[in-house]
């Protein structure tokens, strides 16, 4: 049974830890100043952020209060406390995003695995989790409103090969909607026999409210064909895009024509407040294209900062290490010199490569690993 003083000293240091948590948006700290004090950060790590009292109650840690509290309400903050001390929580974190594009089919397991840590491991986006990547003309898509990184179907895809040319994946960090699987991203739609899929990261007030309420976007009125089914604004954003798209043209366009409206129709999301608008997504259109915009940004009050960055891994390929975990690959040993790999993530996945950070603003088109950044480039594609 612990002492008194045990007691008093693993308060304290719960203290330190959930003010550390509430004022840099991370995760997971070490702190070892005395044999005891590591005893308590193990426990307090060992039973997922909260810590075991001398009456055997479970003590929530930071990160489940934020999680109970604000489960079903959009994350403004909270006020919780622990050892007769009080503190009102910010919360300012935002999902993640990962995409890959690629000359050849190829495996997305390496990317993935470093990406999952995120989803409730190494960082806070743990309300659910989902991929989506092309088969021919079809679409595969796992969706869980569990953790990433402690999910079954999750930990099915890590383990094992799954080859591709096109691949769109999201953990969520719920700032809008419930946590619930209507609003796990990528969401999914048809147009023009295409199977459309879509991830979002950021903050647009354009699109907050009931649905019903938001404005149509674009030059050409038309019909509303397309609708939310959760109540994000992230999917309230892929609905009026697809609209857009759909009053406008009656078939795929060409790909600069619509790499050139799609360009505009954030423009104008954007314009509409731009020193609040975060906007960063993906948009898979079918089997070989990817489109991805990043308008980037933070929230107020938070170091966070929300953009998207990308490589191009290309012959002679190297090997590359996970920044979340220990795990080295070297790309050589399974792609041929006709492969081209571009990864594009919230963040750099690895700690040894140079990933280029998107200029705000700009969308570029992804097909068979290589960027197409304005509207004159995409007429090789």
């Amino acid at each position: 049974m612990m002492t008194q003083k045990a007691s008093v000293r693993q308060r304290f240091l719960m203290c330190i830890l959930l003010a550390m948590t509430l004022v840099h948006d991370v995760s997971t700290f070490q702190i070892v100043t005395s044999q005891s004090q590591a005893s308590a950060v193990n426990s307090w790590r060992r039973h997922g952020g909260g810590m075991t009292g001398t009456d055997g109650e479970q003590r929530q840690g930071p990160w489940q209060n934020r999680r109970r509290q604000q489960q079903h309400h959009n994350r403004s903050g909270g006020v919780f406390g622990f050892g007769g001390i009080t503190f009102t929580s910010v919360v300012c974190g935002m999902c993640q995003l990962l995409g890959m594009n690629c000359a050849t089919p190829t495996d997305f397991s390496f990317s993935f695995l470093g990406f999952a840590q995120r989803g409730g491991g190494t960082d806070v986006h743990a309300d659910g989790w989902g991929v989506c990547f092309y088969e021919g003309r079809g679409l595969r898509a796992f969706h869980d409103p569990k953790p990433c990184c402690d999910s079954p179907i999750s930990h099915l895809i890590q383990n094992n090969p799954l080859h591709t040319l096109n691949m769109v994946a999201h953990i969520r960090y719920a700032t809008a909607g419930e946590v619930c699987l209507e609003n796990v991203h990528p969401f999914q739609r048809e147009m023009w026999g295409i199977q459309w899929c879509f991830a979002h990261n950021g903050d647009v007030p354009m699109f907050k409210g009931p649905q019903g309420s938001h404005p149509w976007i674009g030059s050409v009125k038309g019909e509303r064909i397309y609708n939310s089914v959760g109540d994000t604004d992230s999917e309230a954003i892929f609905c009026a895009i697809l609209n857009a798209l759909k009053a406008r043209f009656d078939k795929l366009p060409s790909l600069p024509v619509l790499h050139d409206t799609i360009s505009a129709l954030c423009q104008e999301i954007v314009n509409h407040d731009s020193d609040e608008t975060i906007l960063n997504f993906l948009i898979g259109c079918g089997q070989h294209l990817q489109f991805v915009y990043s308008w980037p940004g933070s929230r107020p009050g938070s170091t966070v900062w929300n953009g998207l960055h990308y490589i191009i891994r290309e012959p002679p390929f190297q090997q590359a290490h996970l920044a979340d975990c220990d795990y080295t690959v070297n790309f050589a040993d399974s792609n041929g010199d006709d492969n081209r790999v571009a990864v594009i993530a919230t963040k750099p996945l690895t700690d040894d490569e140079e990933w280029i950070e998107m200029e705000r603003g700009e969308l570029i088109l992804f097909d068979q690993g290589l960027p197409h950044i304005s509207p004159v480039d995409c007429f090789p594609v």
